[in-house]
């Protein structure tokens, strides 16, 4: 034990102090630090442009201009000029765009913007809002409503229940839960995508440079190779929640600190919403996602003679995680998909993925814990093949390619 805790802490203390570690964190911190500033930063950068003017030309003799309201980003005038002399002012750049109002079919009110250069879409969105309201106030002028009438259809929301009458059945969750659980899975897969790619890059690096500069054979002769696994896999890991504990404390003061305890209030609504299983699958997903492709990354740094082939030998590794990370985005639309469903049960993909069904959609906890358990299986597994291949990997100095040289560790390690 006294030689694994020397490896461990050689191996954690070394990359703690290492100034790679504090830039990287560094840079993170202040990647939080943006996302909680952001509306005082883009003031920052916002421009004091004056707002679009827009000359409106009605057709309709319904008096249709009315219901444009004018803002900060954009004003309207009603025209009293010809069509042609109004175009001719957009040419000029005297007006910024014309809207031309007509009736469509006798009684549908139809708009038309005449512009010198396209809108930005800023523009082009907040002007196709206030079409669609302008719209829906000339039809209900159309229908001869009375103003509570009018005010009813306007303010008219719907909120959808949900009942499940089957005993059998869960209760099934509200179309606000799942959004609220698809955006935190979103960023639990993005924290995942983003820390195992890292740290899988660091340990591969780590034992292919030991073993590049012939140390593993020193290493190896005073432990064994079971040994020097262990406290490397578990070095980078204790790194990893070291890290992650400093970007959580600090994204938690920040939310405290910054807008008067805004976004605090914010985390406290969203995280309220979430259950307890939820959250602990999420961890535990987390945490078994970090275990099995540092596990994988330590096994293949132990097969290349180099450095510099790392980037080769850990690619296959990067496209799995690019996957399950790709397919956890598309499931944010859908997340009852076959193809979500398949890859939830998946070890390699299933700690990005799972962690979106369970809060997304209505299925029982029992699959969770069935995908749990695969990737656990699997972590045992791997773990279990690499302490015997572990053996001669890190003595393999062989030319070729990798089929050849996970053969050749193969035979070293019976």
């Amino acid at each position: 034990m006294s030689k694994f805790m020397l490896l461990f802490s050689q191996s954690y203390t070394s990359k703690l102090k290492a100034k790679s570690f504090y830039i990287t964190t560094l840079i993170m911190l202040i990647g939080v630090a943006c996302f909680f500033l952001w509306p005082t930063i883009s003031g920052w950068f916002a421009t004091a442009d004056k707002p679009l003017s827009i000359v409106i030309v009605d057709q309709t003799k319904e008096n249709a201009a009315s219901y444009f309201n004018s803002n900060k980003k954009i004003s309207f005038k009603t025209s009293n000029h010809s069509l042609k002399e109004e175009e001719n002012q957009v040419l000029k750049g005297k007006t910024d765009a014309l809207l031309l109002l007509s009736l469509k079919n006798g009684d549908q009110l139809n708009a038309e913007l005449q512009t010198k250069k396209p809108l930005e879409l800023n523009n082009q969105q907040m002007l196709e809002q206030q079409v669609q309201s302008a719209s829906q106030l000339f039809t209900i002028q159309q229908l001869k409503l009375t103003a509570d009438q009018a005010q009813r259809i306007m303010n008219q929301n719907v909120q959808l229940s949900q009942k499940v009458i089957s005993q059998a059945a869960e209760k099934g969750k509200t179309s606000e839960e799942k959004t609220t659980a698809t955006i935190v899975s979103y960023a639990v897969a993005f924290i995942i995508y983003l820390f195992v790619l890292s740290y899988l890059s660091i340990i591969s690096s780590e034992v292919a440079a030991e073993k590049d500069s012939r140390i593993m054979e020193i290493i190896i002769s005073s432990t064994s190779p079971v040994m020097h696994l262990l406290s490397r896999v578990s070095g980078v890991l204790a790194l990893a929640m070291t890290q992650f504990a400093v970007l959580i404390a600090a994204a938690l003061i920040m939310a405290r600190s910054f807008q008067s305890g805004k976004y605090w209030d914010l985390l406290n609504d969203l995280f309220s919403s979430l259950t307890a299983g939820y959250t602990a699958y999420a961890i535990f997903f987390f945490f078994f996602a970090c275990v099995l492709y540092t596990l994988m990354g330590a096994v293949l740094g132990s097969l290349v003679n180099k450095v510099q082939d790392v980037g080769q030998a850990v690619m296959p590794v990067t496209m799995m995680l690019m996957v399950g990370f790709f397919i956890a985005i598309s499931g944010m639309s859908n997340p009852d998909t076959l193809l979500i469903k398949i890859f939830s049960y998946i070890p390699f993909t299933a700690s990005m993925i799972m962690p979106m069904r369970i809060g997304a959609t209505d299925m029982s906890l029992w699959q969770a814990l069935l995908s749990l358990l695969i990737l656990g299986g699997t972590i045992v597994g791997l773990f279990l093949f690499s302490l015997r291949f572990y053996r001669g990997s890190v003595l393999t100095y062989a030319n070729g390619s990798f089929i050849k040289k996970i053969k050749q560790a193969i035979l070293l390690s019976k």
